[in-house]
């Protein structure tokens, strides 16, 4: 049995690993209605007098825009005018994420005597050139196109001559911002002494995107942004912030009291798409398993399905808390009670983690005192009959195979061994993970291609 002293068991660090689940979603497909820029004016219609009329206006991912129809209005008079102030406007159109959609708008037009305003063109997060340095004001300009990428470029370029220009500095943030490039709209807004009150509802939510999107790899800088993004504005994106980075600073309670708050304030809120809430709820269910509270998790659990039936949020929570579980009982030599974390994990639903979950349980049994090569190699297969190229799954089926063929001398065996232990290092590469290559072709060498394996028969 000497040759089965020579199977080693990968390197953890090359181990699939679990990866936090995101809470991104939360900001990525988050709705962002469509904005008067600038309101036009009247040419040919007549203002009747006073009155207030509201047009829907539908506008398009490209800006253009058709007034469709007054919805409301308290002297006809003032229609016409209303329609055609409405149609020689200019609008920000509404967005999904970073993504432009169409979407209808209500403009709000106030008529007094000869003249009309709309609180909207007061509140469109842009102000006048006269708050802004001229450098800040071409940035504005690209912002108001949509040329967000360019607005930022050209933001952070001036600011290398001009790095006391606040001004400068938050239009990088709302450029930053508006291109989905949270962190940098965070950084940019974290170096303000004073955030200008046109400022400052972009700014909490470009601090509260950065501490969800950087949660897991600086804590320490997530909570800060959170808390930063609490400052501002108390609402449920802010608090939901604050969980998610409490959450990754293992503070579990007060994660879930964060998280609850922001859950009970989004809820019954319609504006807020279904999608966002299943994300909140997805970390919320988190926090209970953290707090191992399961009732509560079950019942989070069954508010996600209702929300969405098709979601595996829920599942993937579940197995992730478990494959976490499993990961610790690895670590203390306890494999029994590893693979029960681990088969429950894949058992949970979520295709991604089942994979990852019976992987890590075939390299937990090679890991053992006395590895059940056999075993190993029926979890692997289970892996692999989700995901047929998984690199990690392939190795383990390539080691459980070689051991095999070790004790039996079977040249069939052998060649199943190679073939898998093959495509895992044909894998492993095109994922660019040149480390677990390295180790596979290391194996293959010290296990199948050496003279001491072709010796000793691959037993002995």
């Amino acid at each position: 049995m000497k040759a089965l002293a020579r199977i080693a068991a990968p390197a953890a660090s090359i181990l699939i690993a679990l990866v936090a689940q995101p809470a991104l979603a939360q900001y990525q497909n988050e709705f962002t209605t469509a904005k008067l820029l600038h309101q036009g004016n009247t040419t040919s219609a007549t203002i009747a007098g006073s009155g207030t009329v509201v047009v829907q206006v539908q506008v398009n991912p490209d800006g253009t825009h058709k007034a469709v129809k007054v919805i409301r209005s308290t002297n006809a008079g003032d229609n016409a005018a209303a329609m055609e102030i409405a149609q020689n406007s200019t609008y920000r159109p509404a967005h999904r994420g970073a993504t432009p959609v169409v979407s209808f708008y209500d403009f709000t037009l106030k008529f007094n005597g000869k003249s009309a305003t709309s609180a909207e063109s007061q509140d469109n997060g842009l102000p006048g050139n006269g708050a802004l340095s001229p450098a800040a004001s071409q940035v504005a300009a690209l912002v108001r196109q949509g040329h967000y990428d360019a607005a930022k470029s050209k933001a952070e370029a001036d600011l290398l001559s001009t790095p006391g220009d606040d001004s400068l500095r938050q239009m990088l943030g709302i450029a930053a911002y508006d291109a989905s490039d949270f962190t940098t709209a965070a950084g940019a807004f974290d170096k303000v002494q004073t955030i200008g009150p046109q400022f400052r509802p972009i700014a909490a939510r470009s601090f509260a995107a950065a501490a969800v999107k950087i949660a897991q790899s600086n804590p320490t800088q997530a909570l800060a942004y959170a808390q930063k993004a609490m400052a501002i504005d108390s609402g449920p994106n802010s608090r939901f912030a604050m969980g998610v980075a409490q959450l990754a600073n293992g503070d579990n309670a007060d994660a879930l009291a964060s998280l609850k708050v922001a859950h009970d304030a989004a809820v019954n809120d319609p504006k807020i798409p279904a999608a966002s809430k299943v994300n909140m709820d997805s970390e919320l269910l988190q926090a209970y398993l953290a707090n191992n509270d399961t009732a509560g998790a079950k019942e989070v659990a069954a508010q996600i399905k209702q929300l969405d039936p098709s979601s595996t949020a829920a599942s993937a929570a579940m197995a992730a808390s478990l494959i976490k579980a499993g990961n610790a009982a690895r670590d203390a030599k306890d494999t029994t009670t590893a693979l029960s974390d681990y088969d429950q994990a894949a058992a949970a639903g979520d295709p991604t983690l089942s994979v990852t979950a019976n992987t890590l349980a075939a390299f937990a049994i090679a890991q053992s005192a006395k590895p059940d090569y056999k075993q190993m190699q029926a979890y692997a297969d289970k892996a692999l009959a989700i995901n047929p190229n998984n690199a990690a799954a392939n190795f383990a089926e390539g080691i459980a195979l070689t051991a095999q063929w070790a004790s039996s001398h079977d040249d069939g065996t052998k060649q199943k061994a190679t073939d898998a232990l093959n495509k895992a290092d044909q894998e492993a590469k095109a994922e660019g993970n040149e480390a677990m290559a390295l180790q596979i072709e290391t194996f293959i060498k010290k296990n199948l291609n050496s003279k001491a394996a072709a010796s000793s028969g691959g037993g002995g």
